[in-house]
């Protein structure tokens, strides 16, 4: 029975603000209570995580639960503090009759008080003693790692240090140490209280790896046991074990509500049950859907050319691993957005084939009904506090920002596809990472076009196979364009995480190559394939060096009814194309296809892509009919034009850009017709390369006289030089060529003419230096879950998952009258634009105060009101274009001061600055 008498009964842990009457706060054992209930029912299903946990601890599973209750009830330790109770006086004259002590001010978050509490005063004060536990140095230092993961539940580790006694009074600490003792008694047996003696030596360095998983736990227990739909608000003291009791029910339903739990997998299907269109498998998926596939984690690398049906084939295998109970879901990583959307509308219809319950797709860039239906299906909304007494964040309130944001969900859903840069996040400081780990825990991670990844990119996706492979997680990559190096380096990361002390080598040259490595084989598993027949074929190629050339062939393919694309390698350079040729071609016959778009612009543009060039567009949507795009129509897109254009590229990037030339059979007239022995009515297929004049013996400046903008895109010259060398054969053959033009241009003993080499080497040094900072970025897994040197894991802006100019998101908004609107309804996601942050350092809010008073509300509205983003006012000119202006950053290096740009967006062009400002803004 519960000791009525208990001073922690006078700490209050959630409040609603004082002017609220009735149950206006929670105390602080029941709130500690409710989160260690929604720990314990949500490892109780995840029985993979809780079977693993309990080996490694040498325990049984019910004593991990214990031992995690127990946990989990001191997460928010730091509440007992005077500095933190203090926020709200009405409360500590309630629950303590007396005034606060103003000595103490709330100048520190609660989670690092909590763990200094524990890690200065308490373990000093043998607490572990207290509450029968070992207390020698080496439990100490593995509980230190515990209390960092379940302390740090805002999203990043606990400060290290700092003064207890500044923060708390002598009888907060005695009070805190009395809690701590009646949570042991009421959680744990004594079976859980010899835990780190039966985990022998093993104990600290256990306790350090799964810290950075129990840390993931702990925010998502903290924010589900703070919902007041399933936890209401208890005030009068209880029996302790009575209300441990009733909080156990209540985490269960909430639990049930959240669409967070592993639903079970279908069992005994086919790849044709799954993909109905497919008649016969490709040798490739042939192979995926018969290989042995072992009870060990594993990793697989599928190479294939474009179009051969790779994704299916990671399906197939994803699910065969599924149904063996070798992991209860899979997420699947693409360079862009658009090659997100793209891969979410492939799978959209086939998810609900693997699973027998209701499972989540989630899609961590996408469209506005899956982002609301999403957003009531997983994590159930709550009313946050909204307390202006308490400058402590509240986790409904950090709960209700993060539900704004589905990207960072899309890793906890059953089935998830997004942008590699959502799973990257997991590895890197970036706050709620733990929360991204915890959501790929026991899923098949599928990384789509992994040869897009730059050095700084693959590094990160190596430390992040790494912390993977620990947690018995497999691996499958895609690629069709994949240099030996990379796929060498991909593969030892994943081998060191599985603590491979020999580490298999890439052997093979073979092209299509499925290659495979699990847990304990000594060598890769390397399977030469054929490749499916209507995508294996020659590509002439036409290398072009006069751009009104290139835009006479343009204009003659438009003329002939033919659909053309120009894929360009930047925003100003496929601009310039499209205003070239809006003049003569009908405007709803051109499309611009870049990044630089609202989301919702761009999501409407893409999907005018698809209809017009993708796999059922028919001759009426392509006659005529022109795209010009960037790299985002480069990968994973299904769309098939029959004439395309290329900038020059790396030659991979130029073999990816190949498959979207006729990558579909048709008739002479656009028709698409059956791919089984028939043969394309359309004009032989001929890549049209736009490149600087081929010669043996460039300038330093070859490529950059060219492509002024280009030239700060791809910056290894030598490689780009090597590319055009590749395509003066005049034509190429997939399959056969293609991992001899992947070498002969990336391999390490290229020949290089002598003006371009220090362009190389310049390049290579930057892609070391980029490496060396994903090391750098990543976290540690040895070191546990702590904060090291990184003083704040608040932005991921900080710690990015990709390297590249700083961006600043801003808010696009239109002048309505006198209402300001966000540019697209729904979301504010959607009006969403990412620019360089140099230039935007500024916006100024208007002047005149009825105007003033519009923008500020509105600026209310945005995500965490507008702390990491701006937001844009935008007024509509007579031509139809909408301006707005924002201030440039000042720099001191070269004494500019600070400029004022005006910007113009509309639908056709997106945002471009006016363009008297056009050159300094696209460099």
């Amino acid at each position: 029975m519960t000791d009525a008498s208990g001073q922690y009964f006078q700490y209050w842990g959630k409040a609603k603000p004082s002017s609220e009457s009735a149950y206006k706060y929670h105390l602080l054992v029941f709130h500690s209570l409710d989160v260690a209930a929604v720990g314990v029912s949500y490892l109780k299903d995840s029985q993979n995580l809780l079977k693993a946990a309990s080996q490694l601890l040498n325990c049984s599973e019910a004593a991990f639960l214990e031992w995690t209750a127990f946990l989990l009830a001191l997460h928010d330790l730091g509440k007992f503090s005077e500095a933190f109770q203090s926020q709200r006086e009405d409360l500590i004259s309630i629950l303590q009759h007396r005034l606060p002590n103003p000595g103490k001010l709330y100048s520190e978050r609660h989670d690092s008080l909590g763990f200094w509490l524990w890690d200065d005063d308490l373990v000093e004060e043998d607490i572990l003693l207290k509450i029968g536990i070992d207390n020698s140095s080496r439990t100490q230092r593995g509980l230190r790692s515990w209390m960092q993961a379940v302390t740090g539940h805002h999203g990043m580790p606990p400060k290290a240090n700092g003064q207890v006694n500044s923060f708390f009074l002598r009888s907060d600490k005695q009070v805190a140490g009395q809690f701590v003792r009646a949570m042991a008694s009421l959680l744990l047996s004594e079976e859980s209280k010899r835990i780190p003696t039966q985990t022998g030596a093993d104990f600290e360095t256990n306790s350090q790896m799964l810290s950075w998983w129990f840390a993931g736990v702990t925010v998502l227990a903290d924010w589900l046991g703070s919902n007041t739909n399933f936890f209401p608000y208890q005030q009068q003291v209880q029996d302790l074990d009575a209300y441990w009791h009733a909080a156990k029910r209540n985490a269960d339903s909430a639990l049930a509500h959240s669409g967070v739990l592993p639903v079970p997998v279908k069992q005994g299907k086919k790849i044709r049950d799954f993909f109905t269109y497919i008649d016969e498998p490709s040798p490739l998926q042939h192979w995926a859907a018969t290989a042995d596939i072992p009870q060990s984690p594993q990793i697989y690398l599928l190479e294939d050319v474009t179009g051969a049906g790779k994704t299916e084939a990671a399906l197939m295998l994803a699910y065969r691993l599924m149904a063996q109970g070798a992991a209860e879901g899979f997420f699947i990583g693409l360079p862009t957005m658009a090659t997100a959307n793209a891969m979410y509308h492939r799978i959209a219809d086939v998810y609900r084939k693997l699973f027998e319950g209701n499972a989540n797709l989630t899609l961590a860039h996408g469209f506005k009904t899956l982002v609301d239906k999403f957003a009531i299906s997983i994590l159930p909304d709550d009313e946050p506090e909204h307390d202006s007494a308490q400058s402590d964040e509240t986790a409904t309130t950090r709960c209700t920002a993060w539900l704004a944001d589905h990207t960072k969900r899309a890793l906890l859903a059953s089935a998830g596809v997004g942008t590699i840069d959502q799973a990257l996040l997991a590895v890197l400081h970036s706050k709620h990472q733990s929360l991204r780990l915890l959501g790929l825990y026991n899923k098949v991670l599928i990384v789509d076009e992994v040869h897009a990844c730059d050095a700084y990119m693959q590094g990160v996706l190596e430390v992040l196979l790494n912390f993977h492979a620990r947690t018995n997680g497999s691996v499958i990559l895609l690629s069709a364009t994949l240099p030996a190096d990379m796929k060498q380096s991909l593969i030892s990361a994943y081998a060191r995480g599985r603590n491979q002390t020999s580490i298999p080598l890439v052997n093979s040259i073979d092209y299509p190559l499925a290659t495979c490595w699990h847990d304990g084989q000594a060598r890769l598993s390397e399977t030469a394939l054929s490749s499916r027949a209507n995508v294996s074929r020659t590509v002439q190629v036409h290398y072009e060096s006069d751009i009104d050339a290139v835009c006479a062939h343009i204009d003659a393919a438009l003329k002939q009814g033919q659909c053309v694309g120009w894929i360009r390698n930047t925003v100003a350079d496929a601009m310039a194309a499209y205003e070239r040729f809006s003049v003569s071609v009908p405007a709803d016959k051109i499309t611009l296809f870049h990044a630089r778009f609202s989301l919702q612009d761009r999501l409407n543009k893409e999907a005018q892509v698809l209809q017009s060039f993708g796999g059922k567009s028919t001759p009426e949507d392509r006659q005529g009919r022109l795209m010009i795009a960037t790299q985002v129509a480069e990968q994973s897109l299904d769309v098939d034009f029959d004439v395309l254009i290329t900038d020059l590229a790396p030659i991979d990037r130029v073999l990816q850009r190949a498959g979207r030339l006729q990558r579909h059979v048709r008739d002479t007239q656009g028709r698409r017709i059956s791919e089984v022995d028939a043969k394309d009515g359309r004009p032989a297929a001929c890549l049209w390369v736009f490149a600087p004049a081929w010669t043996v013996q460039p300038k330093a400046d070859w490529y950059g006289a060219v492509f002024k903008t280009g030239q700060y895109v791809y910056k290894n010259h030598g490689q780009l030089w090597l590319s055009a060398q590749a395509l003066q054969k005049g034509c190429f053959t997939m399959p056969t060529d293609a991992r001899t033009m992947i070498e002969q241009v990336f391999s390490k003993d290229a020949v290089l003419p002598t003006s371009l080499t220090v362009s190389s080497l310049k390049a290579q040094g930057q892609d070391m230096s980029e490496a060396s900072l994903a090391q750098q970025n990543t976290l540690k897994i040895a070191a546990g879950y702590q904060r090291g040197d990184i003083g704040d894991w608040w932005s991921e802006a900080k710690t990015p998952s990709r390297l590249g100019e700083e961006t600043t998101e801003i808010m696009l908004a239109k002048w309505a009258g006198d209402n300001l609107e966000p540019w697209a309804s729904g979301v504010w996601s959607y009006s969403m634009v990412k620019v360089a942050a140099r230039f935007l350092a500024r916006i100024d809010p208007p002047s005149e105060p009825a105007a003033r008073i519009a923008y500020d509300r509105l600026h209310k509205t945005l995500p965490g009101e507008g702390k990491w983003c701006g937001l844009l006012p935008l007024s509509r000119r007579a031509d139809g274009v909408w301006q707005g202006k924002t201030w440039t950053a000042a720099n001191e290096k070269s004494g500019k001061k600070p400029e004022l740009l005006t910007w113009l967006y509309d639908e056709n062009f997106g945002l471009r600055v006016d363009k008297v400002q056009q050159g300094e803004i696209d460099e």
